[in-house]
């Protein structure tokens, strides 16, 4: 077509195209992006939401727990504590009669009779047994000659298993048994038992448990009424909702108590299952939503988040109709699109009229480009392009254009220029941490065995730097044949300074250990040289210890380091908390550090670590 013909017509034509078609483009990725954006961002509310749910859920859970174990430890006391006093009664009446103020039979019955008095109500009951676990004396006359032996624990374990020969006849074994009345009613009783040798009985005392569980019911239902509180008052879109239902598909709390009876009954349209059926799939499968429709629910999709909350064996989650999801997103596209059309409009009206002006330099300019693109931004050689006259001989967009190039051009040598510089200084600074830190860790002990020939003691150590240059520290050495020096500690803040502070502390730490001083006096005298000069308020926690290996004595100073943690041969572990004074290098000088101590048992193990590890 003849129309086609000039440049001009040329450009407005593909100007215009290229405007109708990118503007078409941009409308529908901008539907699809903000519609999945509103999606993502619901999903994240909703998680948000689910969390902090989980939170209150988890809280009440913990005190419900909290609550059981401290019930659980003070009967445990109490039944101790029952037993021991029947012993120490025992054994009075075995003095008196080696005193011979009284038979032995006569002070068996005594006991026996008290022990048949002995109900504590609530708080549980006394009983004698001989060795064959047939009860000769309890509150409860019908139990008498009751054989317990068969009675089983938690683990359907007997009594007769767990309180076999090796059972220390000093130390009371406690557990939880099924005791079997008269009615054959079971219940759950914590029991105690102990050994008295001399008279061949086993003492015991027992409080039935099952308040406990009662409690913890109590305890539960009081976490569903805090949730329902909490469910009235959260708002997810307009008419989203959150709800809690269990394992056997019982709505526990729900937002508005009119959808519990239908959200329990709804059937999910999209797949033909009962709707919670498809949330605990969803969970199990570890999906992260669910999209459903239910007559039941307004009958409009809607999507779900669930999460489950496994010692309670309770789900948890929210629903919001996907409607209101997507209808802000629906609102800025019709939006956009208004301001896009009169744009384009707009802009095909203002470039009809531009291109008549700029397609003569236009061809210029492109040359520019295509010589742009060839020129080495890092030298300076003077070159000059024919578009440097365009900004005086037009005053207008093309020759801003050419001054933008030209500016461009400029500003591209020497940004160039200060990057190459930058990247130097960059490269020198980073090569210079490397070595740095090169030298760091390579002033701690790394060869593991440190002491191969020394067959007593085995010791590990290991340090990695958060950053290149970190501030944590160790050490040990030997400082006579028998008794080794140890430290671990971690200076603030990270970086060169910290390392340099790390650096004199170890020093000083050796200096002073050298001295055959103890840990205490070792730490005020770090304590006082770095506190003479320490313009930063930098600080070190610390600790200090020396293990005799005759003794296995471990003396030491723990200024505010974290606790170390000792590890008993028999896989039992505790917490050293003990300190010996405040963290090291920023208090006044003088301070005075204790002295502690532990000991190591063979196979004991002694692990510490700084923050990085907790």
């Amino acid at each position: 077509m003849r129309i086609f013909i000039s440049l001009k017509s040329k450009i407005v034509f593909l100007i215009t195209s290229i405007m109708i078609i990118t503007t078409i483009i941009i409308i529908y990725f901008t539907n699809k992006d903000i519609s999945k954006a509103m999606l993502d961002q619901q999903n994240m509310l909703s998680k948000n939401v689910l969390y902090l749910i989980d939170l209150n859920i988890q809280g009440g859970y913990n005190n419900l727990i909290s609550n059981k174990l401290n019930s659980i430890l003070r009967y445990k006391n109490i039944l101790k504590s029952r037993t021991d006093n029947t012993v120490k009664m025992i054994e009075q009446q075995i003095q008196y009669v080696k005193k011979k103020e009284l038979s032995s039979k006569n002070a068996k019955d005594i006991i026996k009779r008290w022990v048949n008095n002995s109900d504590f109500n609530k708080m549980g009951k006394l009983f004698i047994a001989d060795t064959d676990l047939k009860i000769i004396a309890y509150p409860n006359t019908s139990y008498l000659g009751s054989d317990i032996s068969n009675f089983v624990d938690m683990k359907n374990k007997s009594i007769l298993e767990n309180i076999s020969s090796s059972m220390p006849e000093t130390y009371p074994v406690i557990n939880v048994y099924n005791w079997k009345s008269a009615d054959d009613k079971t219940s759950k009783y914590l029991t105690c038992l102990r050994k008295y040798k001399e008279w061949n009985w086993i003492i015991g005392s027992i409080i039935n448990i099952d308040n406990i569980e009662i409690e913890a019911d109590q305890e539960q239902k009081k976490i569903v009424e805090i949730l329902k509180d909490t469910f009235s008052e959260i708002r997810i879109a307009k008419t989203g909702f959150a709800f809690l239902f269990d394992n056997n598909n019982k709505i526990l709390a729900i937002a508005d108590d009119n959808l519990k009876e239908n959200f329990a009954r709804a059937t999910n349209t999209f797949t033909g299952n009962n709707l919670l059926q498809d949330m605990i799939k969803i969970v199990e499968n570890s999906e992260e939503s669910l999209f459903f429709k239910s007559d039941k629910i307004g009958n409009e999709e809607m999507i779900a988040y669930v999460n489950y909350f496994k010692p309670l064996g309770w789900y948890v989650g929210v629903t919001v109709p996907v409607s209101e999801i997507k209808a802000p997103a629906k609102k800025i596209v019709s939006k956009q699109s208004t301001l896009i059309g009169i744009a384009l409009l707009c802009s095909l009206l203002i470039s009809a009229w531009l291109v008549s002006k700029i397609s003569k330099p236009l061809n210029m300019l492109s040359d520019y480009v295509k010589e742009f693109s060839s020129l080495d931004f890092t030298q300076d050689d003077g070159q000059y392009s024919s578009i440097e006259a365009l900004p005086k001989k037009y005053n207008d967009e093309v020759g801003r254009l050419a001054a933008s190039f030209i500016f461009m051009r400029a500003a591209l040598k020497e940004n160039i220029k200060q990057l190459l510089e930058t990247t130097a200084i960059k490269e020198r600074f980073e090569g210079e941490l490397n070595i740095a830190r090169e030298i760091q860790l390579g002033m701690v002990p790394k060869i593991f065995p440190p002491f191969p020939n020394r067959k007593e003691i085995d010791v590990y150590a290991s340090i990695e730097p958060a950053k290149e240059i970190g501030g944590d520290l160790y050490d040990f050495y030997f400082i006579d044949q028998d008794r080794l020096c140890f430290t671990i500690g971690d200076v603030s803040n990270k970086g060169i300074p910290a390392a340099l502070m790390m650096v004199i502390t170890k020093t000083l730490i050796k200096v002073s250990a050298l001295k055959n001083i103890n840990t205490a006096q070792i730490m005020t005298e770090v304590n006082t040289a770095l506190n003479n000069d320490n313009p930063r308020s930098m600080f070190v926690t610390l600790i200090v210890g020396i293990l005799d290996l005759k003794t296995g004595i471990i003396t030491y100073s723990n200024g505010g380091h974290n606790p170390p943690i000792l590890i008993r041969n028999n896989g039992k572990t505790e917490y050293v908390t003990s300190l010996s004074g405040p963290v090291v290098g920023v208090l006044e000088q003088g301070i005075l550090y204790k002295e502690l101590s532990l000991k190591l048992n063979p196979g004991d193990a002694l692990f510490m670590y700084t923050d990085g590890v907790t």
